[in-house]
């Protein structure tokens, strides 16, 4: 049997230093396995190797073999997220034009939406649209374009100007993953513009997304946490500690 390469060693070393979702900066790699980064960045130059190098970060491409898939998603911290929604709706206010992000938290949000208050709300999400839809008086701004399942969401230029002619009064944004460093990132690149679109025309932004997501850093950045007001997941986490429940 032939022995492992030096590459295959050091490959097997990087996935272990990133078993859990754990990210680490290509520096602090290379001082770990005793070599140097132009090494490291050859191991994983060819793209098979499993690990993803953005912005000088390193993390596995493939978090326990799993990509996000919203169906997938939509099943999971379901407890979590449906305390994280709650805290979000207690924001919209009657005569609001809400924006509602794609995303397995923000689906929770959407059913609590006032009904009978004048409100409008944004989104380019399918699965907010349905739950919408089913609400008395309120008014539903579906952004189209092409349908990408995987998030559940639609993208298009088309989507970006009919974004530029809305005053929304508050944006609720999710986030797969929240880096100190690297800011607020997604897994779609094809989400980023939607986002970043509707960040720019909402007066109020708030993150709405669970505290395991701090420290991940995924492949697409849409923002920062200045960009936002607060991170309602994280605060209602400290609320729950704070109550006791």
């Amino acid at each position: 049997m032939a022995r492992p390469s030096g590459r295959d060693i050091r490959i097997k070393a990087l996935k272990k230093l990133c078993e859990g979702g754990a990210i680490l900066h290509i520096t602090e790699a290379a001082q770990k396995l005793e070599t140097s980064e132009i090494t490291i960045r050859r191991d994983l130059g060819d793209g098979d190797s499993g690990i993803l190098c953005l912005g000088g970060y390193i993390m596995l491409a493939e978090e326990k073999g799993e990509r996000y898939s919203l169906t997938h998603a939509q099943g999971t911290n379901i407890v979590a997220k449906r305390r994280i929604a709650a805290e979000a709706a207690k924001l919209i206010e009657p005569e609001d034009t809400v924006f509602i992000d794609a995303g397995s938290t923000l689906h929770h949000l959407a059913p609590l939406v006032p009904q009978n208050a004048n409100i409008t709300v944004v989104t380019q999400a399918m699965n907010i649209a349905e739950s919408i839809v089913r609400l008395d008086g309120v008014t539903l701004m579906m952004v189209s374009g092409i349908y990408h399942p995987e998030s559940g969401s639609f993208s298009s230029d088309t989507a970006l100007q009919m974004l530029q002619e809305v005053n929304i009064t508050k944006g609720f944004f999710s986030a797969a993953g929240i880096h100190e460093s690297e800011g607020v990132t997604c897994f779609h690149f094809h989400e980023i513009a939607v986002k970043k679109a509707a960040i720019a025309r909402s007066q109020r932004r708030f993150l709405v997304s669970d505290p395991t997501k701090w420290g991940k850093l995924r492949p697409a950045t849409f923002g920062h946490l200045s960009d936002f007001e607060s991170w309602i997941g994280r605060d209602a986490e400290l609320l729950s500690q704070n109550s006791g429940s």
